[in-house]
């Protein structure tokens, strides 16, 4: 929405109770995101929550927590999502620990008769192995046809959500996959990390440009999680790190790969 709105010529501030964009990025890599958006000419208020709005005539003074104040024409609220679950509040199905509709790996629920699916479910953290609510359309989908396919008894199991994600903020392409580092941290799972800048494709063919990514791993090697931020190419090195770890790939199997090169896509060791 701020983008849309700054693209109409609207002057746009972004107010955000903590202290980054984008919770599911580390710091480190959201801190490129701020640069991009501030670059925009976009205000940003971070580490600031809003603590109560007065209307005067056609404007409303929005009164941060810090005693900042905003003067706006319009205000758009974005505060999060959680699953929708009125609906079956009286039906007995059992609910899990986050709230969402609880179901087991075939995406049965507590009523065998009756299957759940998409943002209003409980998944399985791929990485983590707890219950997390993810709500994506990629994994809703997938949950979509298998439960189709459990339906007409071609049993199938849903085997966790990794929580691969990607976003257009103004000219960058974000991305990221798996557990990041402060979830890690909070699970007091041991992990490395690598941050490594290159170019989107060989630097000597026009038009390369800035790729930064940090790769989450395990002391063994094991890919725990991944976040790119970059202006081209981001959506492919994404999709094979994601690749990497969903079939349980360790770092030392990504420089295996043989992955399409000419210089115009990517680099002859990408």
């Amino acid at each position: 929405m701020a983008e849309n709105l700054h693209k109409i010529g609207l002057k746009v501030a972004v107010v955000e109770k903590l202290d980054q964009v984008l919770n599911t990025f580390d710091y480190d890599m959201a801190a490129l995101i701020h640069e991009h958006i501030l670059s925009k000419g976009v205000h940003l208020y971070l580490g600031d929550g809003v603590k109560t709005f007065d209307h005067h005539q056609n404007e409303t003074i929005i009164n941060l927590e810090s005693g900042r104040k905003i003067k706006a024409d319009l205000i758009i609220m974005a505060i999060g999502v959680k699953p929708d679950i009125g609906f079956i509040t009286d039906s007995g199905l059992e609910l899990g620990d986050r709230g969402g509709i609880k179901v087991d790996s075939n995406l049965r629920t507590s009523d065998p008769n009756i299957y759940a699916l998409g943002d209003a479910i409980e998944v399985e953290d791929f990485v983590l192995k707890d219950k997390t609510i993810i709500p994506l359309a990629g994994p809703a989908n997938k949950q979509g046809r298998i439960v189709a396919n459990n339906i007409i008894g071609k049993e199938e199991q849903y085997k966790g959500t990794q929580g691969t994600a990607i976003a257009k903020i103004f000219d960058l392409t974000v991305a990221s996959t798996g557990s990041n580092e402060q979830n890690l941290k909070n699970k007091r799972i041991k992990h490395l990390s690598t941050i490594t800048q290159s170019k989107s494709h060989a630097g000597y063919y026009p038009g390369a440009l800035p790729m930064t990514i940090k790769l989450l791993y395990s002391p063994e090697g094991n890919i725990l999680g991944s976040q790119i931020v970059g202006f081209s190419g981001v959506d492919k090195r994404i999709d094979v790190i994601a690749t990497s770890l969903r079939f349980n790939k360790k770092v030392f199997d990504l420089a295996e790969l043989e992955l399409a090169y000419a210089p115009p896509y990517s680099s002859a060791k990408d």
